[in-house]
């Protein structure tokens, strides 16, 4: 960890990352840190995912691709329902006019009538299992005497037939309790095909009417879709639906060929109907319209019927399938989250990759029904990329901290940005690479220590050197160093770039009028404010860290600085502010007024070189 740097809450981890670095490389640290906060992230999300809220969403999500993932209805299905004008059309007929128990003698008829008009077979969802009399057994028996339809009830399985009631050969019995599993919600996702020693409603029905294999283990339902062609007070309906009262009535193609299920069916034209709600039950398709105050039971058995003479089912991966697919979305994540910082951009990553994963988990159960979970997975992602992403924000601090240590002397802040963040590739250890070298130089610098008092003398100096540096770091120049009255800049270095020429002819314009300007503010308080002279030299330099263990230096060396140095020089002898060598001006490309001054003989340089100027005046 960098010097300076604040260890905060990732300090350890931090710690244990440079380690490993130094056992392994950056490469190798980087790929066992990202798969351990991924296991971590995967298996911390899988527990939230089995307490109750991470239960409750997932159910939500579950239910919401059930309701808007369900394939069509099958065409096998009507609903004789059980409805306001079916009890009152009941209670008439009755010799006590009564509304419950259901008249059996009436019931009878009705069966009869569904048998005579084509019914493939018949479901009654009201227990058979209870009689006033001996006379009313008989007189329903002697009713249903001559249906040819398979006739299915349902019973309570506590009571023993032939001892608690009476034995009809044309009734198939089955267990009523096929809709008690329920989850810790109370919707009903599920079904018992059997629940006892008698076959589930849906099963009994199933097994009269098809040489399919039954389910013989508890399956989730995989509701259909409304039928379409159903509407007003049936809308949401899985099948066409149609009051008791009036089946005697009905054409006989509407029933004929179809399994006909009795039931009570108390669903309203209108949400905020006062009729009561009977046998109603919450399942997923509460999201669709006709379900919003629950699903008639009866009907629950047709879909539970309907999926098994599909033979389809609810696919459900393994825990080991789980597993990895929590895994997987931890380490897409801790990915993710090393490639960015920003808040914004981690908020939208986190959004995109929920709405990505809703998306994926809908269509996948849409075309394969294979309910896969989701609570886990984005558990998972967010926290893999949380973890990640704040652990990439601390490793980003210290090495902030440590290039603000080592280069903020020295480089523009706009360029240690980009250092930081990535986007400018950097080499702090020495290595030979084309520079533009800059050397300034302020004209009668003694005079102006020895003449003025020495609050004037740093307010004026001050004053200068600011203006300088800002100009430098307008221009992205690395400040080497600071010669008293001057500066060593170089551009070029340590990042790289292809126009150090260019930027270095334009700063060097731009000082020279700046300087300019304030020798004309400074002689204006009659103060003898000398001109500022610069060198420039481009070429092949060696730079990097000099100067030993203690104490060390980023700086250049090589005959680039030496001609810059000798320019500099070479400005008094001329009459000129800025020269620079031929080779500077081979490699600019901007296009900015020069004048050549002609081949110099340079000390310490061993053939002459080309020297060219360029001018500017001071504006007024």
């Amino acid at each position: 960890m960098a010097a300076g740097a604040r260890p905060g809450i990732f300090g350890p981890v931090l710690a244990l990352v440079a380690r490993l670095r130094a056992v392994g490389g950056k490469g190798f640290a980087d790929a066992m840190v990202t798969l351990a906060v991924a296991i971590l992230a995967a298996g911390a999300a899988t527990w939230l995912g089995t307490t109750l809220p991470g239960r409750f969403v997932e159910n939500l999500t579950y239910d919401y691709r059930e309701a808007y993932g369900a394939p069509p209805s099958q065409r096998d299905f009507v609903i004789v329902k059980m409805d306001d004008a079916a009890s009152q059309a009941m209670a008439e007929a009755s010799p006590c006019h009564c509304l419950a128990p259901i008249d059996k003698a009436w019931l009878g008829d009705l069966i009869a009538s569904l048998d005579a008009k084509g019914a493939k077979a018949i479901a009654v969802d009201y227990l058979l299992d209870t009689w006033s009399s001996p006379e009313e057994f008989a007189d329903f028996e002697r009713r249903i005497a001559g249906i040819k339809a398979p006739l299915i009830a349902v019973v309570d399985p506590g009571r023993t037939p032939g001892v608690d009631f009476p034995v009809s050969k044309k009734v198939l019995y089955s267990d009523a309790r096929a809709l008690m599993h329920v989850d810790v919600d109370d919707v009903i996702r599920r079904y018992d095909p059997r629940p006892g020693k008698y076959l589930a409603f849906a099963t009994r029905v199933a097994q009269a009417v098809s040489n399919r294999p039954l389910p013989t283990e508890p399956f989730d339902i995989r509701y259909r879709r409304p039928d379409p062609n159903v509407q007003a007070e049936n809308t949401g309906a899985i099948a066409p639906s149609y009051s008791a009262a009036f089946v005697s009535f009905l054409p006989e193609p509407l029933l004929k060929g179809k399994i006909a299920f009795i039931g009570s069916v108390t669903r309203s034209a209108t949400q905020d109907s006062d009729a009561p709600k009977e046998d109603m039950h919450i399942t997923p398709l509460r999201y669709r319209a006709g379900h919003t105050q629950g699903t008639p039971g009866v009907e629950v058995h047709v879909h539970a019927l309907s999926q098994m003479l599909a033979g389809d089912r609810v696919l459900r991966p393994g825990p080991i399938w789980n597993g990895l697919m929590a895994l997987v979305a931890a380490l897409a994540g801790a990915l993710l989250g090393r490639s960015t910082q920003r808040w914004w951009m981690s908020i939208g990553i986190v959004l995109l990759g929920a709405a990505t994963l809703l998306f994926s988990a809908f269509a996948i159960y849409d075309r394969t029904a294979l309910m896969v979970p989701m609570t886990t997975p984005l558990l998972s992602f967010a926290f893999g990329f949380f973890v990640l992403s704040r652990l990439a924000a601390a490793e980003l601090q210290n090495q902030r901290a440590f290039y603000s240590s080592t280069l903020e002397r020295y480089l523009a802040p706009q360029v240690i940005d980009r250092m930081v963040d990535g986007r400018e590739e950097v080499k702090i250890g020495a290595e030979e690479r084309e520079i533009t070298v800059m050397i300034s130089d302020l004209e009668n610098f003694s005079t102006l220590v020895a003449t003025l008092p020495l609050d004037t003398f740093s307010e004026v100096i001050n004053e200068y050197f600011d203006g300088v540096i800002d100009i430098l770091w307008k221009h992205e120049a690395m400040i080497d160093k600071m010669t008293g009255d001057g500066i060593i800049a170089i551009f070029g270095a340590p990042v790289a770039s292809t126009d150090h020429a260019d930027r270095a002819i334009a700063c060097a314009r731009e000082i020279d009028l700046y300087a300019l300007e304030i020798r004309e503010r400074m002689i204006g308080r009659g103060i003898k404010f000398g001109y500022t002279r610069m060198g420039l030299s481009s070429g092949i330099g060696l730079v990097g860290n000099f100067g030993g263990e203690r104490r060390f230096n980023y700086t250049a060396y090589g005959e680039v600085v030496v001609i810059a140095a000798r320019l500099e020089a070479a400005n008094k002898t001329f009459g000129t502010r800025i020269l620079f060598s031929g080779d500077t001006l081979k490699l600019a490309k901007n296009d900015v007024p020069i004048e050549a001054v002609g081949e110099i003989d340079l000390k310490g340089v061993p053939v002459p070189i080309p020297a060219y100027t360029t001018r500017i005046e001071a504006a007024g």
